[in-house]
């Protein structure tokens, strides 16, 4: 067997420091590389999760309108007899009328486009 010492092909010390050297450099190429795809990968996330957000915002079917109810009164009574007071009425409002949904027209589909003849 042809081994003369430390090193590749008969260079001895020299060729050990190269091999070390490039293995280096193709190391640090190799986490640079997953650096940029874990990167990538985090900013696809966040970019499609916020556009996903935005459509359903949009595109979510519209909530049902309710008139808004006056809330009932939840005072406690007062501490005197009844006898002494005066019966007090309070007035009645109606709830404001609720507005009826808005309605769009439905949307026409656009015929295909045909490629230009050759």
């Amino acid at each position: 067997m042809d081994y003369d010492g430390y090193g590749f092909w008969g260079w001895g010390g020299f060729s050990h420091l190269i091999a070390t050297i490039i293995g280096g450099l193709f190391s640090l190429f190799l986490v640079l590389v997953a650096i940029a795809l874990i990167f990538l990968l985090v900013r696809f996330l966040l970019v499609a999760t916020k556009a996903a957000q935005i459509y359903v915002a949009k595109n979510a079917p519209a909530q049902p309108v309710t008139p808004a109810t006056p809330a009932a009164s939840t005072a406690p009574a007062a501490a005197t007899p009844a006898a002494t007071t005066a019966p007090t009425t309070t007035p009645t409002t109606k709830p404001a009328a609720a507005k009826p949904a808005a309605t769009t027209k439905p949307r026409t589909p656009k015929p295909p486009v045909t490629p230009p003849a050759v």
